[in-house]
């Protein structure tokens, strides 16, 4: 389970997430720091999919127009939100370690999470990933129009 904290500019459509807090239950833990590693690092893959990542491909070949990183955009350093994480310790005896993976249960909530923050910030939804500057504005946009 994953929580965001974001800060919407209303005027450009910006999204800056200030803080993802990490409710994960992974079974017995054998070494927390690791785990929390793992944690951190599927947050940031699934920020940099919720905000930036947009795989462009040609209709009739199927060839990808972005494959480098100067047309395909990730997060980096200065994209990164505070990360708090929490570790559920539970011993359900499904195996002989109790240990459960961590792989990618880490990833796939984080742009929902997102998603969800960016919603009670402006009161809208965006509905395709990544949520950039021009579909948040559309969004609003939308949203103004509805309530008229």
């Amino acid at each position: 389970m994953q929580f965001a904290e974001v800060e919407v500019d209303t005027k450009t459509g910006q999204v800056r997430v200030l803080k993802i807090v990490a409710v994960h239950d992974c079974g017995r833990p054998m070494n927390r720091l690791t785990l929390r590693s793992q944690i951190n690092g599927g947050i940031i893959q699934g920020l940099s999919y919720a905000l930036f990542e947009d795989r462009l491909l040609d209709p009739k070949s199927g060839r990808m127009l972005n494959p480098n990183f100067e047309k395909y955009k990730v997060a980096g350093a200065l994209d990164m939100p505070l990360i708090e994480t929490h570790i559920i310790d539970v011993y359900n005896g499904s195996n002989n370690t109790g240990t459960v993976g961590i792989g990618e249960p880490a990833t796939v909530p984080t742009a929902a999470a997102i998603a969800n923050a960016v919603y009670n910030a402006i009161g809208a939804r965006v509905y395709e990933l990544p949520i950039t500057p021009a579909r948040v504005l559309e969004a609003i946009e939308k949203s103004k129009e509805t309530r008229r």
